[in-house]
């Protein structure tokens, strides 16, 4: 006798039991839908990525080229300044098209990734901070895609200073903004603290699959990674004291930190050295690319499904 849910063949005593066919079919289509699904996943995120890389590489080679001029733009380059920058050169416009969609598209990675938790992050407090982690990285990022497409339409100048103040002069009108101010810029600094902690330990490595012939552009990735966080701690640090001060234009983002640092002691050596470590987090964007471990897998579908149903 065959076992429950299979049937005998024509000839029981020469070929063995097999599943009835409807059986398989629906196991067939699951993972033709699941390889489609996975397939459109890994596009949006490399896509996502890839434009990411672009932005970080654009922003170092004119952060640089100011270094080599001095005087030209002392103040530093934001993304806004950087793609009014391309709109105006040759297939400039194609390539602002290219890097607002795919912003929009690391965006939508980054929404996935954290309410559908591919990456298995968990529902404890580390978990829920790191899924918090990918959703404000992704709505960072889908401003900085929202302002390519507004050059590229002619709605924005590219002007990018004074961004952070205005989120700040916000926050100060609302009721406790001080405090409202300096919980904003301890946030900023502890991003700054976790990424400082990622280059330095090499803890991004996880996520990769980095051939072994790449050990010293990974340490170069490591130096870059730990640079930024530096970076973005300082930009938390102005944002407490703005709130300290009750002053919004104590307040400063990346693009005016730059320009605070070209007018320190040895300015241009940290305004170069900030430049490089932008160029190569640029580097790390595109080692994503390629070798990132995309972390959705077939326990995945039901729950992405179910989720949506509810």
């Amino acid at each position: 006798m065959c076992p429950d849910g299979m049937i005998p063949s024509e000839a029981q005593t020469r070929r063995p039991c097999e599943y009835p066919k409807a059986t398989k079919a629906p196991a067939r289509r699951f993972t033709l839908m699941m390889d489609r699904v996975s397939g459109i996943y890994d596009f949006i995120a490399r896509a996502g990525l890839l434009a990411r890389a672009i932005v970080y590489g654009l922003v170092s080679a004119l952060l640089i080229a100011a270094a080599m001029a001095p005087g030209t733009h002392d103040e530093g380059y934001s993304p806004g300044d950087t793609f009014q920058r391309l709109e105006s050169e040759p297939g400039g416009q194609i390539v602002l098209i290219m890097i607002s969609l795919g912003l929009i598209q690391y965006a939508i990675w980054r929404a996935i990734q954290c309410i559908f938790d591919t990456s298995d992050e968990g529902s404890d407090v580390s978990g829920w901070m790191a899924r918090l982690g990918m959703i404000m990285s992704g709505m960072s990022y889908l401003i900085v895609g929202v302002v390519a497409g507004l050059v590229l339409l002619g709605q924005n100048t590219g002007q990018g200073g004074g961004t952070t103040e205005e989120i700040a002069q916000i926050l100060l009108d609302q009721v406790f903004g001080r405090f409202l101010l300096f919980a904003l810029g301890a946030v900023i600094l502890g991003i700054g603290a976790v990424q400082t902690w990622r280059g330095a330990t090499g803890h991004w490595k996880d996520e990769l699959d980095c051939p072994t012939d790449t050990n010293w552009t990974c340490h170069g990735i490591s130096v870059a990674i730990a640079g930024r966080g530096l970076l973005i701690m300082l930009v938390g640090v102005f944002v407490i004291a703005a709130g300290i001060a009750g002053r919004a234009d104590e307040a400063r983002g990346l693009a005016s930190l730059l320009g605070w640092l070209r007018q320190q002691p040895f300015g241009l050596w940290l305004y170069t050295l900030s430049a490089l470590t932008i160029g190569g987090y640029g580097v790390y964007s595109l080692f994503q690319t390629v070798y990132l471990k995309i972390d959705f897998d077939r326990d995945d579908l039901p729950r992405f499904a179910k989720k949506v149903i509810a």
